[in-house]
């Protein structure tokens, strides 16, 4: 992962967001969502909206971690591989978070969700047109709530990169979408590459797990505060159009928040088993609310992506099981 804090945060105006003693070496979200208090003024939620992540470089980080993940678990010659396999995963599910959530400000968020969307499933809709289709419940509500998660309305994007012309060379990395992971990134599978010679901070990470019930109080604050600025940027005024914009960067730090409080593992019968059944009632809640569906989408399958790392971490020890939602997707 790169140091800069910019890669994540994106150029925001002012210094209302600037903690240059964040850490930038593991958890994404908390690098995004730390910035800000847990009591924010309007300056610090609309600071936070305007700064928008540079999220091809997340869906670059996910796609990478989550194929070296896969790499190392069939290595040899590594110390502690499941262990490194399990920071690695947890990563690449924040950064995958981090790209599903943020709404599509613009055609770089936009080709960052398809290209992750393209390039991690979801599975089960390739068959060929002369089957009748055949898929089980379960992976039919999957592939529903992945693609809501990565849905960024087709209408806003320009036309895909045109075909090659009678002239044209370069043909064998010719662009087949607007942003492809699979041509930037090495190939999925053959012989780990991971050559960070810092591996021990891989294996230490779960000893670094944030308090999931203050994070649960968050989601259950900055929900709050979204509906109750959304509600005063109603009303005609000056300052409508700040309101708005400090109630959508409340509204974006509850679901990374949330989405936080669901990647990371707990042991079952802990506080954070209860912090996370806070967060599925609060998140769960919005399905009769208006908030957008990809967020909500986002959290969802979060929560059943972690449920796999949870097992992977232990699967005798730790709490795995996915959530039952309101089906709006």
């Amino acid at each position: 992962m790169n140091d800069k804090n910019h890669d994540l945060t994106g150029p925001h105006e002012g210094g209302e967001i600037d903690r240059p003693d964040v850490r930038t070496d593991l958890d994404p979200i908390a690098i995004v969502t730390e910035l800000v208090s847990d009591d924010p003024s309007v300056a610090e939620l609309v600071a936070f909206r305007s700064a928008i992540p540079d999220l091809k470089f997340v869906a670059r980080e996910a796609k990478r971690l989550a194929d070296e993940a896969l790499r190392v678990r069939f290595a040899a010659g590594f110390d502690a591989v499941p262990q490194i396999a399990v920071g690695l995963t947890l990563v690449s599910l924040s950064f995958t978070a981090l790209v599903a959530v943020w709404p599509s400000d613009n055609l770089d968020v936009a080709e960052a969700k398809l290209a992750l969307s393209e390039a991690t499933g979801p599975y089960g809709d390739s068959q060929d047109g002369d089957y009748v289709p055949a898929l089980s419940a379960e992976t039919a509500a999957r592939i529903r709530v992945k693609r809501a998660a990565f849905s960024v309305g087709e209408l806003m994007l320009p036309p895909a990169p045109a075909a090659p012309s009678a002239q044209d060379r370069g043909l064998g990395d010719w662009p087949m979408r607007h942003y492809d992971l699979t041509t930037i990134l090495p190939p999925a599978g053959g012989p780990a590459v991971y050559v960070d010679p810092n591996a021990q901070r891989w294996v230490a990470l779960l000893t670094n797990a944030p308090d999931l019930s203050r994070l649960a109080d968050r989601v259950e604050r900055l929900i709050k505060i979204a509906d109750r600025l959304f509600a005063l940027a109603r009303t005609p005024g000056n300052n409508a159009t700040e309101l708005r914009r400090a109630a959508e960067g409340a509204q974006i730090l509850a679901y990374l928040t949330a989405a936080q409080v669901a990647i990371w593992p707990a042991v079952r019968g802990s506080a954070g088993v209860q912090a996370k059944k806070r967060v599925v009632r609060a998140i769960d809640d919005r399905a009769c609310r208006g908030d957008p569906l990809a967020m909500q989408a986002a959290v969802r399958m979060v929560f059943e992506d972690a449920s796999w790392l949870a097992k992977l971490v232990d699967g005798d020890r730790m709490a795995t099981g996915i959530p039952d939602w309101i089906e709006i997707v």
